[in-house]
């Protein structure tokens, strides 16, 4: 889209200001950009004056006399997909939020909103406004009395920046669909070949292949709600399965133990960890640079009580407190030789009471509020027969000579 077409599309503006003669100013001012009155046109045939300058661009706006007005405007806007491209904000608007208060709540919904924060008060310093909005580009002060040149100025220059921001946006995004779709053959070869050895790895172990794949799965729908980007997402997804792979390197006297650990053998088990940082570390590939981490601090406790390092809370990297809920929820909630699967609530109850202790309090919330979707994976890759050996090695074959099986 070219800039021309731009500049002839609607632009959407939203006023929020309690004194309704304000409302009126500012449709008097963008009524008049949009094109020149009887007055101008007058001026120019009979006295040879020049004609007012208009800017030829068409508005469409909103009112809202209170900040909580502003908002529902602004979310309701969002869900129909006809975001405004900037906020004029009064700064005194009682009985309701401030203009700072107002601005921070919209910026919640819509951190792209540009806004011009206009007030006729020194309400508060500079200082405190950039100490709550910060040193950015999305807003601006107007001093109240307005220079309709200056308004008019502010919404043609902000309202195009934001415009174009959304088409760079869109762009990018038909780019990365268009990538995606181009690399879905050397994704899924990638992605077989993960699993393949992963469940070479752990052949010894009980867990099973769905297991496996249900703790990348389990991560990706974590990681996606707690508001990580596509490619990462997309990562974890890989990298999670491979969580456990130093347990390779655990003799079977202990990883086969059927009965309780003693605690030297507990400290042996406990180094599968850096096993599998060993095994994964050296990679240029921000996947399995991902999966290192994962398999090294998975064990690692909110609290600082967990293992190999005893880090605490956001020490331990996000992609391996993610997998550290998911890995104990999908164990909980599935048989093992030693008992029978818990369900959703019972494991849920289990998971919240490890809250702030195990497992990250803010990621909980997240988890708890996808549960459904956290459920629907359970029952697309329900538990079936663990691969053979035999199964293994005709798959790593199958991998090596054609990429895809």
């Amino acid at each position: 889209m070219t800039v021309e077409s731009t500049l002839e599309q609607s632009r959407r503006l939203l006023v929020i200001d309690d004194n309704r003669e304000i409302h009126d100013d500012f449709r008097k001012i963008f009524i008049r950009a949009a094109r020149p009155g009887a007055l101008s046109e007058a001026k120019q045939a009979f006295f040879g004056e020049p004609a007012d300058t208009f800017s030829g661009l068409h508005y469409e706006i909103d009112d809202a006399y209170q900040g909580q007005e502003g908002l529902d405007l602004v979310v309701h806007a969002i869900e129909q997909q006809r975001s405004y491209d900037m906020a004029f904000v009064d700064m005194r608007m009682p009985p309701g939020w401030n203009g700072l208060e107002t601005v921070e709540r919209l910026w919640r919904v819509d951190p792209a909103l540009h806004v011009v924060i206009c007030t006729a008060y020194s309400d508060h310093s500079w200082r405190d406004i950039l100490a709550r909005l910060g040193r950015n580009d999305r807003w601006l002060v107007l001093k109240k009395p307005f220079d309709t040149i200056e308004v008019e100025q502010l919404a043609a220059a902000l309202t195009e920046k934001s415009r174009l921001l959304r088409e760079r946006e869109r762009y990018t995004h038909q780019l990365e669909e268009q990538v995606w779709k181009q690399t879905s053959d050397i994704r899924l070869a990638h992605e077989e070949t993960i699993h393949r050895l992963v469940a070479a790895s752990m052949y010894r172990d009980k867990e099973t292949g769905e297991h496996i794949r249900r703790v990348g799965l389990l991560s990706a729908v974590l990681a996606e709600a707690a508001g990580w980007n596509k490619a990462d997402v997309e990562r974890i997804r890989l990298a999670a399965p491979m969580h456990d792979v130093g347990k390779i390197g655990i003799p079977d006297a202990i990883l086969l133990k059927p009965s309780g650990l003693s605690a030297e053998e507990r400290a042996v088990m406990e180094t599968h960890t850096v096993i599998g940082e060993r095994l994964l570390s050296g990679s240029t590939s921000p996947m399995l640079q991902m999966a290192r981490e994962i398999a090294l601090s998975h064990h690692e406790r909110w609290d600082g009580d967990g293992y190999p390092m005893r880090l605490f809370q956001r020490e331990i990297p996000e992609s391996a407190r993610i997998v550290a809920i998911v890995d104990v929820f999908d164990a909980l909630t599935h048989d093992r030789v030693y008992r029978v699967a818990h369900t959703t609530r019972a494991a849920t109850k289990s998971l919240r009471a490890g809250t702030g202790t195990h497992f990250d309090p803010d990621l909980m919330d997240v988890f708890l509020l996808t549960l459904p979707e956290i459920e629907s994976v359970l029952r697309k890759h329900p538990d079936s027969p663990a691969v053979t050996l035999p199964d293994v090695a005709a798959g790593l074959e199958c991998v090596a000579e054609q990429a895809v099986c």
